[in-house]
């Protein structure tokens, strides 16, 4: 956690002189807490709080000169750039803000998971857990838009919801800055967590209200993640087609290696259930694929999805934010990867603690994987899963080598 008040607990250097920056005080941009600190040259200069994505890279704002400063290119480009621009062009919309206050806390946490990308905004959130489990004297305020306010989880002192899409997500609205800042004048001591961008202790039937997968039930699912902005097809063929226009082919593409990938475990697993889940609705299935797809995410919508991904003993899709809640919620999952590789694992929320455990639930496999491969790689994680788990644990198992359980 980082205290913001009664002190200010941020320390930076002037880009110029490499002289100690004096903070004055703290600017709520929005996805953005920044510090506005006195420049000993004079004027002011502007640093993001060492939170979320902004907590390994370190960089400066000169507003008034419209200069970015920091040694890393990334975090220029990522986030530098985009805050100077947002503080540029600063939108005059005063937003209709939702507080909801249940319990009265004197010494605050802030948790702020406003952002432009679903999954940034939702991995933000599962920080909660952590502050609710190791700091129960302090009240929890978690900011979230209003996508994301149905998987804040109980014991919370406050939700504050505000109206900002993804689209607007990196967007500096005065008014809100206005808001936290009048409303945090409420408490003796105010924290702003880390929101770390990849947080590990959680569990997210807590934010969804969804169990996760039960093993030991026979009947169960293999589901394919469905989303239409990043397909599973050749990669030259969906930029040509979305030039075009003429995405109907690559997504037909798509549709065919799941019906096939599908015909092919249906072989291997002749008990298994099949399934498409995600967003978009485009071409069709046979009747033996359920298919649980959606035009639009809300509260319901995404809540019966965490059900089908519940009862999915594998769930495979193209990598992305799209695979955060599978991951999280069936039993397995498999992720294909084209170029993303830089990425690899951030969009998977890891249920186990043993590694040798994890590297059998949670497979990386290119995209262009054969579908024989796939296939034979899927149907041998769902057979072979009890024994792998008798050869690492041995009898610390909860169930007979043999039982049924998770097959």
């Amino acid at each position: 956690m980082i205290e913001i008040k009664p002190k200010l607990q941020h320390r930076s250097n002037c880009p110029y002189s490499g002289k100690i920056l004096k903070p004055v005080k703290v600017l709520w941009q929005g996805a953005r807490v920044c510090v506005v600190s006195e420049s000993p040259a004079g004027g002011e200069i502007i640093d993001e709080l060492r939170i979320g994505h902004a907590a390994k890279t370190a960089y400066s704002i000169n507003l008034a000169q419209g200069k970015t400063f920091g040694d890393d290119k990334y975090a220029e480009e990522f986030l530098a750039k985009p805050l100077l621009n947002s503080l540029q062009n600063p939108q005059a919309e005063q937003l209709e803000i939702s507080q909801e206050i249940f319990k009265s806390y004197d010494r605050v946490i802030v948790l702020n998971c406003i952002d432009y990308l679903y999954g940034h905004s939702l991995l933000k959130l599962l920080n909660a857990q952590r502050h609710l489990e190791s700091h129960p004297d302090l009240g929890l305020i978690v900011i979230v838009q209003k996508f994301m306010r149905w998987m804040v989880p109980q014991g919370v002192a406050e939700v504050w919801t505000v109206p900002i899409s993804l689209k607007n997500g990196q967007c500096y609205y005065p008014s809100f800055d206005e808001f936290v800042s009048k409303q945090l004048e409420r408490f003796d001591e105010v924290y702003v967590s880390e929101a770390y961008s990849h947080p590990s202790r959680f569990d997210i039937s807590k934010f969804t209200g969804v169990a996760k997968h039960d093993f030991n039930k026979s009947e169960y699912k293999i589901t394919f993640v469905w989303r239409e902005d990043r397909l599973w097809c050749n990669k030259l063929l969906f930029q040509v087609c979305r030039k075009l226009k003429l995405l109907q082919i690559p997504l037909t593409v798509q549709n065919w290696n799941v019906r096939r990938f599908f015909a092919k475990m249906k072989k291997l697993l002749p008990s298994a259930k099949f399934a498409v889940a995600g967003l978009g609705r485009s071409t069709n299935f046979p009747e033996w694929i359920e298919d649980f797809r959606v035009d639009k995410f809300d509260e319901t919508t995404e809540r019966e999805m965490c059900r089908v991904y519940s009862e999915s003993r594998l769930a495979i899709g193209i990598h992305g934010s799209n695979m955060l809640l599978p991951s999280g919620h069936a039993g397995m999952t498999i992720d294909m990867i084209e170029e993303r590789w830089g990425n690899f694992a951030q969009d998977i929320l890891y249920q186990e603690s043993d590694p040798r455990l994890s590297s059998f639930r949670y497979r990386y496999l290119p995209l262009q994987t054969s579908l024989s491969n796939l296939a034979h790689i899927a149907s041998e994680m769902i057979l072979k899963r009890l024994d792998f788990y008798f050869h690492m644990m041995g009898d610390s198992l909860p169930y007979p080598l043999g039982t049924p359980a998770g097959r």
